[in-house]
């Protein structure tokens, strides 16, 4: 696939691609880490002179909704579920301790920092669904985080982007 193709494609299917992505993203399914999905939508989005706005609300209304998915899987499944991927790994069993004893002194704020730290950010949902946080609450937090990681991410890439595509066309100019 050449540059050209790619850029043909995103420019058709850009959106729902982005949407698609990030909701597997947030579901911790295998893929694209975020570090290379929200920097190549920022790009994109710069090459394209396509809203960043708009592709941070997609990217941003696909995390919540993965991160719903996980919550209510949580709050279906309680610590059963949550002891079946605690028996996964040590890192992932002291990661899942560690937050849901943070969770239950203060959900909130544990929510919104969990948004910033690898692994912990996809899966937070589901000890947020076990203890039973205000889904009200869980929806804000989540947000903001998720609005958060998003934007500096895909700002990275589309002041990257923007640099680049800009660069290139001021070199074109001067031949």
């Amino acid at each position: 696939m050449t540059l050209d193709s790619f850029m043909a494609f995103m420019n058709t299917h850009g959106l729902i691609f982005l949407f698609v992505v990030v909701l597997l993203e947030y579901l911790n399914a295998p893929g694209l880490p975020a570090g290379l999905v929200f920097p190549a939508a920022g790009v994109w989005v710069a090459a394209s002179g396509g809203s960043f706005t708009l592709a941070l609300g997609i990217s941003v209304a696909a995390g919540v909704s993965a991160s719903m998915v996980l919550y209510l899987l949580g709050r279906a499944g309680g610590p059963p579920l949550l002891n079946r991927f605690r028996k996964k790994s040590p890192r992932l069993r002291l990661y899942i301790d560690k937050y849901v004893g943070k969770m239950r002194n203060n959900a909130r704020a544990t929510v919104f920092i969990a948004r910033f730290v690898p692994v912990v950010r996809t899966l937070i949902g589901l000890p947020a669904g076990v203890i039973g946080m205000d889904v009200k609450n869980y929806v804000l937090f989540s947000t903001l985080g998720i609005l958060l990681w998003n934007a500096s991410l895909m700002l990275a890439g589309y002041f990257f982007g923007d640099l680049l595509f800009s660069t290139e066309s001021i070199g074109a100019a001067g031949r």
